[in-house]
């Protein structure tokens, strides 16, 4: 074997160990336990909408009140 082969090698192993570990890590802190959760969390909409909408909102206000 040459020295390009035996690096791919480790390396690969290296790879196959932090993706094995983090699915451990997966594992033990719970991420695996309901996974129907996510599809549900995807369609609800906020009851007050946040972000730019608030901001524009507040400058307008500013802006007429004075």
């Amino acid at each position: 074997m040459n020295g390009a082969t035996i690096a791919l090698t480790i390396m690969s192993f290296l790879i196959l160990l932090s993706f094995l570990g983090f699915f451990i890590w997966g594992l033990k802190s719970g991420q695996f336990k309901n996974i129907e959760e996510a599809k549900y969390n995807m369609f609800k909409t906020p009851d007050k909408p946040t972000g730019e909408d608030d901001k524009i909102d507040s400058a307008e206000g500013k802006g007429k009140g004075g």
